[in-house]
């Protein structure tokens, strides 16, 4: 169970590119929740309630128009106070992503 307030920003500057970010302050609902489904938790609720920030992106450009499009992905977690310090919270620091694709569409 969490709790998140955030931004997004797109844009669409031509037919063939769009992007998106976002950014969002991740908090658990109750000090004593565990964080999604990571299964992190703190039953005595001492490790606090904020979990971290996320900011997230993506990049689409057509490298054939209406045939096919290419997108490169990326997400970094800032981890918070319970993320770090909950019992079971793995140290294994911030978390990041980077993914890229390619969509044919017929």
């Amino acid at each position: 169970n969490i709790s998140t307030a955030g931004i997004r920003a797109e844009i669409a500057p031509s037919s063939r590119l769009d992007a998106f970010a976002t950014y969002h302050a991740l908090r658990l609902a109750s000090r004593t929740d565990a964080f999604s489904t990571t299964g992190i938790r703190d039953v005595a609720g001492r490790s606090g309630q904020f979990a971290g920030h996320q900011i997230e992106g993506r990049l689409r450009y057509w490298l054939v128009p209406k045939l096919l499009r290419g997108e490169i992905n990326a997400m970094w977690l800032s981890k918070g106070q319970f993320l770090r310090t909950a019992p079971n919270a793995l140290q294994t620091g911030n978390t990041h992503y980077l993914a890229t694709g390619l969509t044919a569409t017929f």
